[in-house]
């Protein structure tokens, strides 16, 4: 798994530069909306970083010391104004109701607890604080939920870690924020493909 990791770390951003352009739209709903003290779970290799432009500080979470390097290598000079943390989004080491906003990419579907990876942001949160979240999500098609099924643990596999049928928008429901806006849309791609997202926002 750890050689599975770091291969997955090199070819990250070349997977990701074949879907950007689909997903461009959603990082401003959710990094470009950032204000305040922010806190990012699930950095990556910093792909949020360019988005982040009205913030009065930057802290960001990633456990993996393959994607932490790379992100170190391509943002030297943003470091500087950006704690990085090496911490599992379902145990932060931070203070209670500390932060203004807080925001997940293509995260959910990676942790080992979503469940407590919410609760975590819950907690951190001020009061009135923002959580920001973009993730694909189970279908509702059964023909899709099906599929996604069957392909799941190759999938996990191939991206150590990514679950293709996660219903993460259900999982809000356990935790008591004030108000929650969930938008659920399919991204088209070639050939008929289309994949469940969802975006939103939820304030404590």
């Amino acid at each position: 798994m750890a050689i599975s990791k770091y291969l997955f770390a090199q070819f990250y951003d070349v997977l990701n530069y074949c879907v950007e352009h689909k997903v461009k739209p959603y990082r401003l709903e959710t990094a470009g909306r950032c204000t305040g003290a922010t806190l990012e779970i699930g950095a990556g290799t910093g792909a949020n970083i360019p988005y982040f432009k009205n913030v009065s500080s930057l802290s960001m979470v990633e456990p993996d010391k393959h994607m932490r390097m790379k992100l170190k290598n391509k943002y030297k000079s943003d470091l500087k104004s950006i704690t990085l943390i090496n911490s599992a989004g379902e145990n932060l080491n931070l203070e209670d109701n500390y932060f203004d906003c807080v925001c997940t990419t293509l995260t959910l579907c990676m942790v080992e607890n979503p469940e407590k990876v919410i609760s975590e942001v819950y907690r951190v949160l001020k009061p009135g604080g923002s959580f920001y979240f973009y993730e694909h999500v189970l279908s509702k098609k059964n023909f899709g939920k099906s599929f996604q099924d069957k392909l799941n643990p190759f999938w996990k596999y191939f991206t150590t870690g990514c679950n293709l049928n996660r219903d993460i928008g259900s999982l809000f429901n356990m935790q008591t924020f004030r108000k929650l806006s969930i938008n659920q849309f399919d991204l088209e791609f070639p050939f008929g493909i289309s994949i469940p997202n969802i975006v939103g926002k939820a304030t404590k």
